[in-house]
């Protein structure tokens, strides 16, 4: 299936037999999808969720929406503009901006989900003629292990 957008996704999809199990795996997914750090500082356990836009600001509860944080940078950051925030932050780096960035466009979403897809490289036919080689093409053999022509 790939990576769900939504915890419904996991439901419905029969990845999950309830709702309850198909939240907790939609969230742990998220967490895991930044190493189970806080996407924020990077030093403390994500133990939340946050919101890039506020539900109270409309924002929804899709995968690219969310983030994991610690209970700390998610009580600080609020319902604030998370760049605005961020960079204000003693902890902030341009590196962990652009990932929240990807994050946020589905870039990782995107790349990931075309990695469960083979992708198949084949070689081009030559259409070229020429001719097979042949046993006088080859070296004469001297040594008793190979095969003698016929």
């Amino acid at each position: 299936m790939g990576i769900a957008e939504d915890w419904s996704e996991l439901l419905f999809s029969l990845d999950c037999l309830s709702k309850g199990s198909a939240k907790r795996k939609f969230r742990k997914s998220i967490k895991y999808g930044w190493g189970g750090l806080c996407c924020y500082c990077r030093s403390e356990r994500a133990t939340t969720l946050d919101h890039i836009k506020p539900k109270s600001k409309g924002g929804s509860s899709l995968r690219s929406n969310l983030l994991p944080a610690c209970q700390s940078c998610n009580h600080s950051k609020g319902s604030e503009n998370w760049l605005v925030w961020f960079e204000r932050q003693t902890f902030y780096n341009n590196i962990a901006k652009e990932l929240i960035e990807e994050w946020i466009s589905n870039k990782r979403f995107i790349e990931e989900e075309l990695d469960d897809y083979e992708i198949v490289d084949r070689a081009e036919v030559c259409t070229d003629t020429g001719t097979l080689r042949g046993l006088t093409d080859e070296p004469p053999s001297i040594r008793e292990d190979c095969f003698a022509p016929a």
